[in-house]
């Protein structure tokens, strides 16, 4: 084998190891701006979810720089739907009386049926998934 052809294979797996560190080190920077714009509009969000009272079901709109497909209020809980995954939504729930599992245990929203998951976060903060 000749020099010319270890070193132009070395150049290449070193040009491939590099790409994949890139877009590596860029997805893991990405998957924390969510994080962070949520962290920049909790106190919007939840002075927003104040004015709201329960069975309000409102559209599209922006609160504290984020976008949301739906906000609605049930039983004290108020889930700022961002958008929806392999039929599953998801975004996050302000929820002053504690879990919100708990207060919307029953509850259904929709004419399918929607299993709610919950994660602490912060303060009356959660993150939300609805299950179909």
């Amino acid at each position: 084998m000749s020099v010319s052809g270890s070193r132009s294979r070395a150049l290449a797996f070193f040009g491939v190891l590099t790409v994949a560190v890139v877009v590596t080190v860029a997805i893991v920077a990405f998957r924390g701006t969510d994080d962070q714009r949520f962290i920049r509009s909790a106190a919007e969000m939840e002075a927003f979810a104040r004015t709201m009272k329960d069975g309000d079901r409102l559209g599209p709109r922006t609160v504290g720089g984020m976008d949301f497909e739906e906000v609605r209020r049930e039983r004290g809980v108020v889930v700022f739907q961002q958008g929806v995954t392999l039929f599953s939504p998801y975004g996050y729930a302000w929820s002053p009386q504690g879990d919100p599992a708990r207060l919307l245990e029953d509850m259904e929203w929709s004419e399918d049926h929607v299993d709610h998951y919950f994660e602490h976060l912060e303060g009356a903060f959660y993150s939300w998934q609805g299950r179909r």
